[in-house]
């Protein structure tokens, strides 16, 4: 239970709290079509109510008893940053609710991390997955030998530092899948701050040789191999590339999810890409064993995560699931895909442009561009 006396809580403490199924009422008060479009959640199912902020301050007397809980609930406020909604539990806490802010709101909840090994630690092999859970974001730390490659690292780049310091890894090497375009890639930065060699597939860096380092068919970290599959795997950008880690992990990119594959229209290729997506599916990626355990790069709901926390599945498991996979004909699969896209939000040009280095964006710019869950599959789940 939590404490009477608890008047905030930060976005990770929620986010373990929603996934234990604890009995919480969140009430979201930002505008409906904020509300709509992106809300918190976790693995177990929530009570949520929007009544937006403004409800409050036109009329706060009819807007409280719209509440359909006693006063001994707790509720959890949520707003955009956080203002509003510690305003509207003020209001609640003088009538006698135990009314709990969201810390930052939902700008915190994009920008929070839950780490977790994904097997037990070893001097073989470490392997991290980093859950950007406000997102749907997901990136790695795979380490051998005592030295360490990321992949597809968010732009808040410190924390793989701190992580590779903790554990005594040197960063040597770091890998963007593919050219990103819900969130801001921090793999320059990393490479910049940890001398690392970057790699982005040249047909995704389109001609800013300041971005890459060419993708390597083989990376080695101590005595472990980590395989590039040959010829990379494009379908979600020409230049996707996935990666075999130990002969038994696939570090898929946007390439593969669990429940879906990765929409091919963000260059504005739909048709073209997706045909190479097809190739890529059936000729690369159903060619591997079925044990193989993927680790994708984002995930659009929470029926993707395992009950560990860890967003993977098995590669067996995924060709018999996933719908992508069940259509066999090149041009059913295209059909499919062009059915199962919404369309792109369009701040994803220019967030794509951000990550080439043809744009420059402050700090309050990224934190904008980035707002929102990622809408990366080819797939209608919100």
């Amino acid at each position: 239970m939590l404490s009477s006396e608890l008047k905030s809580i930060e976005a990770v403490e929620l986010k373990a709290l929603l996934d234990e199924g604890e009995s919480l009422f969140v009430l979201d008060v930002r505008n409906q079509d904020e509300f709509a479009a992106w809300k918190v959640e976790g693995r177990q199912p929530a009570t949520i109510l929007n009544i937006p902020y403004f409800d409050f301050i036109e009329d706060a007397d009819a807007a409280i008893a719209r509440l359909p809980v006693s006063k001994n609930q707790p509720i959890v406020l949520v707003c955009a940053k956080g203002g509003s909604s510690e305003f509207v539990a003020d209001l609640l806490r003088e009538q006698g609710y135990h009314a709990i802010n969201l810390v930052g709101g939902m700008q915190a909840w994009g920008e929070s991390y839950l780490v977790r090994e994904v097997i037990p630690a070893s001097d073989n092999l470490t392997l991290l997955q980093y859950d950007r859970f406000g997102k749907g974001c997901l990136s790695y730390l795979i380490a051998s030998g005592g030295e360490a490659i990321v992949v597809d690292p968010a732009r808040h780049y410190e924390q793989y530092i701190q992580e590779a310091t903790r554990r005594n890894l040197r960063i040597v090497h770091i890998v963007d899948t593919h050219l990103h375009a819900d969130h801001i890639s921090g793999a320059p930065n990393l490479a910049a701050v940890t001398g690392a060699a970057y790699h982005l597939h040249e047909a995704d860096a389109q001609g800013t040789s300041h971005l890459v380092e060419g993708t390597p068919g083989r990376i080695k970290l101590g005595e472990l191999i980590i395989d590039v599959l040959q010829e990379h795997t494009p379908g979600h950008t020409p230049g996707s590339t996935s990666l075999v880690i130990d002969d038994r992990f696939l570090i898929s990119g946007d390439t593969l999810f669990v429940n879906s594959v990765g929409r091919p229209d963000l260059g504005g290729h739909a048709e073209e890409w997706a045909h190479d997506l097809f190739w890529t599916l059936i000729n690369k990626i159903q060619a591997l064993r079925a044990d193989t355990v993927v680790l994708p790069a984002h995930y659009a709901s929470q029926n993707e995560v395992r009950p560990d926390g860890i967003v993977a599945g098995e590669l067996g498991q995924i060709r018999a699931s996933n719908p992508a996979l069940q259509v066999k004909d090149e041009q059913a699969f295209i059909t499919f895909i062009k059915e199962n896209m919404r369309p792109q939000p369009e701040i994803y040009g220019e967030i794509r442009r951000v990550n080439l280095g043809l744009v420059e964006a402050c700090e309050t710019q990224r934190t904008a561009l980035e707002l929102g869950k990622n809408q990366c599959a080819a797939s209608q789940t919100r």
